[in-house]
């Protein structure tokens, strides 16, 4: 026992051994969370959870959701509850009712603290299903989740008059809910299905001390002057449609810059760890798909099309059954693996339209994609050099910052959720995947029909070894997520955080035992028998746009030299220094450096200040003395200015550019 630890026993309080203590809300029984007024049904162990650890955010962020929901009620009685989860930095609530004006939204959130302020108990109750129904009898939303998820009986929780159909846990008492902040009103269809009705989602924010509270505002609106859309519109880097191709990102000559040289980045590291790049069309007839499963899982997230010759296509959602097609058109023995596949893929998904923005939700993207295939023997080694690839671009591109490792795996309980091995009760025959009735979702053994059958984990486990062996013998620290995987296998995923603390995923590394099942896939062991090989997934960017968007954001588009789009912004001082400016574009320009002339008539101040939204890396002011000696006056990001030959100048960019120097060397 911890030494935070207690027991409780049967038939006590949970939160007995806490009492009198405030800042304990809750109590903790293995990963699962009880109010403090719960009643033990066995002996138990407890711990206590507190407003400052992250299951008591969780908690205390829930409790702001109600009590959202409680004043919104008691303001707007014809309103229509549907859920208010938790959600990264906050929660919302979606109620049926008109959106709510900026004005209307502060008079919620004061209704908010009045209530607060009453320190009003929240109390769990248990009802029978029949109970909760009559309770919610007019509220759909709410009998749709009793009618899906509730069996003989369920919860609801209690503060005052206000009752919401819930599981909790939640704080005590209003009166831990004091530091909020009410965020913005959007929309959103009921169940996510554009075709139900129009719901308003109120956003909010709650901490356990005002500190965190004004840190975390003062951080949203300091992201809000660094979002990629408004830097990108600044700097000329991208287009968005909404009514031309919603969704569908076009990259301006600056932009495509940046990507280019994210590109060519990748593709020399990937040549270094011997990735052969091949290319796939965009394309594919549909039973490819349903072959490889992502057909039957993510159909609805696809852009599906027949052509009137009767033949059914899909716009590639993944990148890996190309690159499976490409594998199996050459014989392979033990003595070639691994085979290493890389491309720079642009897919395609369907986001619906309320969910579509910017870089960070598109249509279309571009994975810097990779697919390995490889003996089992291979796994370990081959994880480890990802990680490896990982490990160099992070360095590239980034400062010091923290890296977070999650182990994705399968949660047991739900086999119906992934590709695996279904072995019969009745016969013994282990069905694979790809042999299921995957259309109908029917299982049956496909020796003698029995629908007796038991999920065979076996290779998942295996997988999930491998993945777990190569963190660990990498020194590499990890919280394993169950439930987290992939339809067809676990994976390792990689969160950095940026300047402002928030966390993004970028690499993923996923082992898939099955794919090569589904598609017949072998290679030639040493006793000359088809042996299936094993499948590596991989991408160290994760797309091209998620990672420039946070290369974006984290730097406020000051990229270092290498990636900037204009590395030198050309300023003569006058019309008599134009010529020398014509000049030094052109010798800069024939060494490989992006330059930009500016020729206006403005002044040098004021063409200064047009010129930092463009984010140049330097700033090169000619005037007569300059011309005279052949140099160049350079202004660097930090206004440091230095006069230096063209010559020398030249030199000393080059290298900062071809080293790919994060920071500025002149």
């Amino acid at each position: 026992m911890s030494e935070m630890q207690f027991s409780v026993r049967k038939g006590e309080q949970m939160g007995k051994p806490f009492a009198g203590k405030r800042d304990i809300i809750a109590v903790r029984v293995g990963e699962n969370l009880h109010d403090l007024m719960e009643i033990a049904e066995t002996d138990t162990d407890v711990l206590p959870v507190t407003l400052n650890d992250e299951y008591g955010l969780h908690i205390l962020r829930h409790s702001a959701a109600h009590l959202l929901a409680q004043a919104v009620m008691e303001m707007y009685p014809d309103a229509k509850l549907n859920a208010g989860p938790v959600v990264e930095n906050g929660f919302y609530y979606d109620i049926k009712m008109d959106p709510p004006d900026q004005d209307n939204l502060d008079m919620i959130e004061k209704k908010m603290r009045e209530l607060a302020s009453r320190k009003i108990p929240i109390v769990r109750e248990v009802h029978s299903k029949k109970d909760l129904k009559e309770m919610f009898r007019d509220n759909r939303f709410k009998l749709d989740k009793i009618n899906d998820y509730v069996g003989k009986e369920s919860t609801v929780y209690r503060q005052g008059e206000f009752v919401d159909f819930c599981t909790g846990p939640h704080v005590p008492d209003t009166s831990y809910i004091r530091h909020f902040k009410l965020l913005n009103v959007a929309s959103s269809n009921y169940k996510g299905d554009i075709k139900e009705e129009r719901l308003t989602r109120i956003y909010g924010t709650a901490f356990p001390d005002e500190k965190s509270l004004k840190q975390y505002l003062k951080n949203r609106e300091e992201a809000a002057q660094r979002d990629h859309r408004k830097i990108g519109s600044e700097m000329d880097l991208f287009v968005f449609n909404s009514e031309r191709a919603p969704g569908l990102p076009m990259y301006t000559a600056k932009g495509s810059v940046i990507r280019n040289e994210l590109i060519n980045f990748m593709r020399e590291l990937n040549g270094k760890f011997g990735w052969e790049e091949v290319t796939t069309p965009h394309l594919f007839k549909d039973n490819m798909w349903k072959t490889s499963g992502h057909y039957y899982k993510y159909k609805d997230d696809m852009f599906l099309f027949t052509l009137p010759d009767g033949d059914s296509y899909a716009l590639k959602p993944m990148n890996c059954p190309g690159h499976i097609t490409i594998y199996e058109n050459t014989s392979h023995s033990y003595r070639d693996m691994p085979v290493k596949f890389s491309e720079f893929g642009t897919v395609y998904r369907y986001e619906k339209s309320g969910e579509v923005g910017g870089l960070t939700r598109p249509r279309t993207f571009t994975v810097d994609d990779g697919h390995e295939f490889m003996r089992p023997d291979q796994i370990e080694d081959e994880i480890k050099s990802v990680l490896d690839m990982m490990k160099i671009t992070f360095k590239t591109y980034f400062d010091e910052i923290e890296v977070r490792y999650d182990l994705s795996v399968a949660d047991k309980s739900k086999p119906e959720n992934y590709l695996i091995n279904y072995k019969c009760r009745k016969c013994g025959h282990l069905n694979e995947p790809r042999r299921m009735s995957a259309e109908t979702n029917e299982q049956k053994c496909e020796e003698c029909g029995s629908k007796d059958l038991e999920p065979d984990f076996s290779l998942w486990d295996n997988a999930t070894e491998q993945l777990r062996n190569a963190l660990v013998s990498s020194g590499i620290e990890f919280k394993e997520y169950p439930g987290e995987a992939a339809f067809y296998g676990p994976k390792i995923d990689v969160h950095i955080k940026d300047a402002l603390g928030r966390s993004w995923q970028l690499t993923t590394i996923q082992i898939d035992f099955f794919m090569p099942i589904a598609f017949g896939l072998y290679f030639m062991n040493q006793e000359s028998k088809k042996e299936t090989p094993v499948m590596l997934h991989r991408a160290i960017y994760g797309s091209i746009e998620r990672f420039l968007v946070i290369l974006l954001e984290n730097s406020y588009g000051k990229l270092p030299t290498w990636l900037s789009p204009i590395q030198c912004y050309i300023i003569p001082l006058s019309d008599q220094q134009k010529e020398y400016a014509v000049q030094v574009n052109k010798k800069l320009k024939e060494s490989g450096i992006r330059t930009f002339l500016d020729e206006s008539s403005e002044s040098v101040s004021k063409k200064i200040k047009l010129g930092r939204r463009f984010r140049p890396s330097y700033f090169l002011i000619l005037g007569e003395r300059e011309k005279e000696n052949s140099e160049v006056s350079v202004r660097n990001r930090k206004d440091r200015i230095q006069n230096l030959k063209m010559e020398e100048f030249t030199k000393k960019i080059n290298e900062e550019i071809r080293d790919r120097s994060r920071d500025q060397r002149l």
